[in-house]
This record gives structure tokens, C-alpha cells and sequence, in this order.
């Protein structure tokens, strides 16, 4: 964190010149990853996945919304090992998502 985006752009630049190698380490189980694609709707999205069993990290994606039969639909896809998640933990969490758009 920096007190401006200025002075983050430009940590953000010195360390990007300087760094050697693109991943230093595991990443952590708490951590999650989220991709905005606000410019493009999809049908389906699939990450490359090498079979790491420690894994544990969700992926999520959503994209740009559109109007269908008087709704609007905006994508969403969830990739999780199924290892750590079950389907009716996915079920849930479209549940809470489908709860809270229908209100905004």
C-alpha cells in the first residue's frame, strides 16, 4: 500500500524491473483468485490446472452483462478442486449470489 497511485505505479515498476522470477513461492490456502473480464460475456471459462493436490485456491471469473428475455444475465464461473469443495458448496454460494442480484 502507498499513500498515492503514483507512488504505488512506481514500487510497482522498480519492483517488476527487478524481480527474477514470476512466482517465489506456494500460494497461500486463504488466498482466492478473481478475474474481471467486464468487456466480454462467456458461455464457459476453463484455467489450466497441473493437478497440484495442495490447490486449494478458488478461481473466480465474471463478464460483461447482457439483456435476455427481459433478464439480465451476467456470467459467472467458479473453478474449485474437488478435494476442498463440494458441488453443493457451489450450489450455495450461486444461491447467495442469485439472492443478491435479484435484489439489486
Amino acid at each position: 500500500m502507498q499513500d498515492t497511485i503514483e507512488k504505488f505505479v512506481q514500487l510497482a515498476t522498480v519492483t517488476a524491473e527487478n524481480q527474477k522470477e514470476h512466482f517465489t513461492g506456494p500460494v497461500e490456502n486463504d488466498v482466492y483468485q478473481f478475474s474481471a473480464l467486464p468487456w466480454v460475456t462467456f458461455t464457459h471459462i476453463s484455467h489450466t490446472d497441473f493437478g497440484n493436490r495442495e490447490k486449494a485456491q478458488p478461481i473466480y471469473d465474471w463478464g460483461k452483462y447482457r439483456e435476455r428475455e427481459g433478464k439480465l444475465m451476467m456470467p459467472f464461473a467458479v473453478q474449485v478442486h474437488h478435494a476442498f469443495v463440494d458441488g453443493i458448496h457451489i450450489g450455495k454460494l450461486a444461491d447467495k449470489l442469485q439472492k443478491y442480484l435479484d435484489e439489486v
